[in-house]
């Protein structure tokens, strides 16, 4: 995928102070071999009759949290922890998990609730785990013994989130279980009679079929994409329709870009977040389920880069709209009520360089990816002094919310991002407040979200709903 696809030693060498824990980090320490090896040793037999739990109808009833320490002593992450808990209605049930050294400082986060409706679940210190919560499963409930599972991927490379499914087994009534399938929570959405899978994964699952790295055979009389909506509805979910969302070519962003402007010279690196078939790597950093209209059609907002451009007075030149207006056609051509809201996609300049220092690292074996933009800013008049600014461009979304459409009302919790030095961001936070007023909803504005957007996710994806109510 076009998500984390960098070369680490020219990144690093480029964003030498790039925050760690990015939601599309990958954990190279095992080979997939090893990985599938293990993960034989793991697998269980699965659900008999799986339903995704919604990611917007009905109230919200209980979620489970991970909070790893270098969030838990990190006060711009600890803020918007803190005010989805406060958020919460109380009542609400959670699940947390948790460093052990860190147990008397996050309970008290959660005085506002009932001690017996947080079930704590304490990981070893030295088992690193991200804040994440929202990938390395997927919730869903077994129609036929009404248990609550965390389904999890073939593999999962990411930190030690992996382990996190069977330490939740452990300590609650939520069971674990896997499926020879490739997805991620972030790429998946849940609907009514629908559920969404960005199509990256799905893709993914069709090559490791392929390649023989699953550990399955395509039936006689099948072809592979048959095969594998089987297997999503078999393991997934039962019922619901899977439909996936990405567009219908590869996007082609490159990694690195030569950007000469009014005598400024840039290295744009946008595509940190991207991914090959999805302008974002994750469907929840773009798209938001609302629930039916008064119409009864299903409402679903898609982001747009052009409308934040247009709000802010900016221009990103690698924001990939077209991509987005592909997407938000195409679901508006299944019936959709799609309506397009601001997304944010913005550049920090991470470094500046001289174009010597980054030529000569060009030069060595760790750079031969940045040799095309030295040649482009050679080509335009780079001198050995020319400063180079380094530019790492990242998502800043609303899409990324939580949605509780239900018979007893509707509301949705809004992370912010006009703070600070993103002070002019403020006038989106109200245009989303007043897109969703118009929508019917209440809003519950939360903290400051930029420090989660710089790692590449926002709220959505440091939660995952457990249960939902009426």
């Amino acid at each position: 995928m076009g998500a984390g696809t960098y070369g680490d030693a020219a990144y690093r060498f480029l964003v030498p102070d790039a925050p760690h824990h990015k939601r599309t980090d990958r954990d190279p320490a095992f080979g997939s071999t090893r990985v599938a090896t293990l993960n034989v040793f793991r697998a269980r037999p699965g659900v008999q009759r799986p339903s995704l739990i919604s990611s917007w109808s009905g109230t919200i009833d209980s979620l489970l949290l991970s909070f790893p320490s270098y969030g838990v002593h990190t006060p711009t992450l600890t803020a918007g922890y803190r005010s989805v808990i406060n958020a919460m209605r109380v009542g609400t049930r959670f699940v947390v998990v948790h460093h052990e050294s860190d147990r008397q400082v996050v309970e008290e986060w959660f005085r506002g609730h009932p001690e017996g409706n947080v079930a704590y679940v304490p990981m070893p210190d030295y088992v690193d785990f991200t804040d994440w919560a929202e990938d390395g499963y997927l919730a869903l409930v077994d129609v036929e013994e009404d248990r609550t599972y965390l389904l999890e991927p073939w593999s999962f490379p990411r930190s030690g989130d992996s382990l996190i499914a069977d330490n939740v087994e452990e300590y609650t009534s939520v069971r674990a279980s896997q499926a020879p399938l490739v997805f991620q929570g972030g790429n998946c959405l849940i609907g009514d009679d629908f559920w969404l899978l960005g199509t990256d994964y799905f893709l993914d699952t069709l090559e490791l079929i392929r390649s023989g790295e699953l550990p399955v055979s395509v039936p006689p009389g099948h072809t592979e994409v048959e095969f594998v909506r089987q297997l999503f509805s078999r393991h997934v979910d039962s019922a619901r329709e899977l439909q996936l969302v990405g567009t219908s070519r590869p996007l082609g962003l490159k990694n690195y870009y030569a950007t000469v402007a009014a005598g400024e010279y840039f290295l744009d690196l946008p595509g940190g977040g991207t991914g090959d078939l999805q302008p974002i790597f994750h469907i929840d950093m773009f798209v938001t389920l609302a629930g039916p209209g008064d119409d009864g059609r299903f409402r679903v907002l898609v982001g747009s880069p052009d409308l934040a451009d247009a709000a802010l007075g900016t221009k990103s030149p690698f924001s990939l709209q077209t991509a987005y207006d592909e997407i938000a056609a195409e679901f508006s051509r299944r019936g959709f009520d799609v309506q397009r809201n601001p997304l944010v996609h913005r550049p920090q300049v991470t470094q500046q360089l001289t174009f010597a220092a980054l030529r000569s690292f060009a030069d060595s074996p760790d750079g031969a990816e940045l040799r095309e933009v030295v040649a482009s800013f050679a080509a335009a008049g780079a001198q050995p002094e020319t400063v180079i600014k380094v530019r790492s461009w990242h998502h800043i979304t609303w899409n990324n919310c939580l949605v509780e459409n239900s018979s007893s009302g509707r509301t949705v919790y809004l992370p912010t991002f006009g703070h600070g030095p993103e002070a002019d961001l403020a006038v989106i936070d109200d245009s989303m407040e007043q897109l969703w007023t118009g929508l019917g909803f209440t809003v519950v504005r939360l903290a400051d979200f930029n420090a989660f957007a710089s790692r590449l996710g926002v709220v959505h994806c440091i939660k995952k709903y457990l249960g939902r109510g009426a």
